[in-house]
């Protein structure tokens, strides 16, 4: 039997590399051959525990990697082909044949992409996977793996902002700098933003400065709100993104807002805490609440296009780099707090 080396939660702060069956390709199918993998908030939760997933647990949905074999039907990639794959898409449902993936109506039905007895989220933290054609996106042949690694969380970013409907010279305010609070950051300024950034840490801070964010403002410092009516003419932000996963940010986001503007919920909330909202004010503002989940293949392939053409540096993103039998030390340097991406090579 063909093995896939895998890297497996079992339990809470422990794992177990495991050699799982290597799948065997069906028509329209492609072999993707993991390279190099992220690990994002979902396997960082799951590992400490705090996010309720079934264990065993088989995780890694960012990441890159090469084609391996491709199955009867495949056009557009052959064996050598660097690629990344997108969400599970079934690409046969109303929203994904719309263009609104992000709510696929089959998601929970497609095949696991890998031989696994467990919860397969994206499944990247297995060297070998049967993907659909239709998620497998081509990089070019001269991308940076470790950063393809990390399209997915851009496509996200994309996605968002692309919701948000930036203009020019809008005064946009992104509430914290992790990563996702940097790809918005650097995907605003592309659109000709002025950006303004809340954030408390002093070494982020000072990366967002570096990377062009027009003003830093520590809110335990100052009032961000009154900070930003004072360059704003007392008007607001046209647009506030709030990255944070803290339910007593929200009221304030709200404040930030000039009439008209766009608050986009972007951060998961996951403690259930409802928010009082004065609709009142909401209708005489104009103002507009904008939920966003994960990206379509359309953000995906923007996402890739920023990558390859090096439009957007993501080396300010990569923490460290870890070797597959180093998969303790990854996912404890993960969950270190303010770090940004650990990524594992295989």
């Amino acid at each position: 039997m063909e093995t896939s080396r895998a890297i497996v939660i079992t339990e809470k702060d422990h794992l177990e590399l495991r050699e799982l069956e290597k799948p065997k390709l069906k028509a329209y199918e492609v072999l993707f051959q993991t390279k190099t993998v992220s690990l994002c908030t979902i396997e960082q939760r799951t590992y400490k525990g705090t996010r309720a997933y079934q264990l065993p647990f088989l995780g890694g949905h960012e990441c890159s990697g090469v084609v391996a074999e491709v199955g009867e039907g495949v056009v557009g990639v052959k064996p050598g082909d660097k690629v990344i794959f997108t969400s599970g898409y079934c690409n046969q449902c109303e929203f994904d044949r719309s263009g609104r993936g992000t709510q696929c109506e089959n998601k929970q039905k497609m095949p696991k992409h890998a031989v696994f007895e467990g919860f397969v989220q994206g499944g990247g933290l297995s060297e070998y996977l049967a993907i659909p054609a239709w998620q497998i996106i081509k990089m070019p042949d001269d991308v940076n793996l470790n950063h393809a690694a990390l399209t997915e969380p851009l496509a996200c970013c994309v996605h968002s902002v692309s919701k948000a409907r930036i203009k020019f010279a809008d005064t946009v305010v992104i509430i914290g700098l992790g990563i996702m609070g940097f790809l918005h950051m650097k995907l605003a300024l592309m659109r000709g933003a002025r950006v303004v950034i809340s954030e408390t840490d002093e070494t982020r801070k000072a990366l967002a400065l570096k990377n062009g964010a027009n003003m830093v403002f520590d809110p335990t410092k100052v009032d961000v709100l009154e900070e930003v009516r004072n360059i704003t003419g007392g008007k607001g932000a046209d647009v506030v993104f709030n990255t944070i996963a803290n339910p007593a940010i929200w009221r304030t986001a709200i404040e930030l807002l000039a009439p008209y503007g766009r608050l986009v919920a972007y951060s998961s909330q996951d403690r259930k805490e409802l928010i009082g909202v004065d609709f009142g004010y909401m209708h005489s503002k104009e103002i507009e609440f904008i939920g966003t989940l994960n990206p379509t293949i359309e953000d995906n392939e923007i996402a890739t296009k920023l990558i390859g053409n090096n439009l957007i540096d993501m080396s300010d993103l990569i923490d460290s780099t870890y070797a597959y039998h180093q998969a303790q030390e990854a996912f404890d340097r993960a969950c270190v707090p303010n770090t940004y991406r650990v990524l594992i090579n295989f």
